[in-house]
């Protein structure tokens, strides 16, 4: 990893995954400054990964993810894909940028930032008898309102997001529709989240083709969520048993 300071209150950091060509990573870090520049007063912590994949059923290779901490705005993340590494920069850090913009001064991203993006990260398609749960969390859930969540989900560019509801004290999963991009709420308090166990839960998001699966486990009416990876492996969020958190901290991130 490489760690630039532009100035001491902001820390920007680069970091460049797979094979690149020098002047591709020397241009990522120029831009990463310019950002850092552009962001201006109250952004904090601001981070650039470029992975750029040789898997070669992936046709948009190049992906970039960028966050950045906004003293007045809280947290926000990007993450594209595009077929050349330069472009994938420049489309992240202007779409984090814009972002940015738009929480400071109207409170929130827009609702055209729900919609599923056309340089959205591509899953490798990796045959399903070699696919595992590669990363596993156990978590202590954020309490929110569902507002809250919802905000969160689109600011930090999710497709899911899991919270402790901070009115009912249900586990609470909000989530973008695969077709409308809608933002929708299931409380696993209520019903709304199936009981399943893990088993049944990665059949059905096998068969049912979709990016994760939310259920309640058995014995109890706790929220998990099982996701597809991009490198398509799976990865599995449970809550931490009888773990909530205040207002202050955020949930895990998918």
């Amino acid at each position: 990893m490489t760690r630039l300071r532009h100035r001491p209150a902001l820390d920007v950091r680069v970091e460049i995954r797979g094979e690149l060509p020098r002047e591709d990573a020397e241009y990522a870090r120029a831009r990463a400054l310019d950002t850092a520049t552009a962001l201006g007063p109250g952004a904090r912590a601001l981070r650039l990964r470029l992975t750029r994949t040789q898997d070669r059923s992936i046709s948009r290779p190049a992906l970039a993810q960028a966050d950045v901490e906004l003293d007045d705005a809280g947290p926000v993340r990007v993450q594209l894909a595009t077929g050349t590494a330069r472009e994938s920069v420049d489309l992240v850090l202007g779409t984090l940028v814009g972002r940015a913009v738009r929480l400071r001064e109207q409170g929130d991203i827009g609702f055209a930032a729900t919609y599923e993006s056309a340089y959205r990260p591509q899953y490798v398609d990796r045959p399903l008898a070699r696919r595992r749960i590669a990363r596993h969390k156990t978590v202590v859930l954020a309490r929110r309102t569902p507002g809250q969540a919802a905000r969160e989900l689109i600011a930090l560019d999710r497709r899911f997001h899991l919270f402790a509801d901070v009115t009912t004290g249900w586990d609470g999963l909000v989530h973008r529709c695969p077709l409308s991009g809608a933002v929708e709420l299931c409380a696993a308090g209520s019903g709304a989240l199936p009981r399943l166990d893990l088993a049944e839960a990665g059949r059905r998001l096998w068969l049912g083709g979709r990016p994760f699966v939310g259920y309640t486990g058995p014995g109890d009416d706790r929220g998990r969520v099982l996701y597809r990876r991009y490198d398509g492996h799976y990865g599995l969020i449970e809550p931490v048993s009888g773990g909530r958190i205040g207002a202050g901290t955020l949930s895990a991130r998918n």
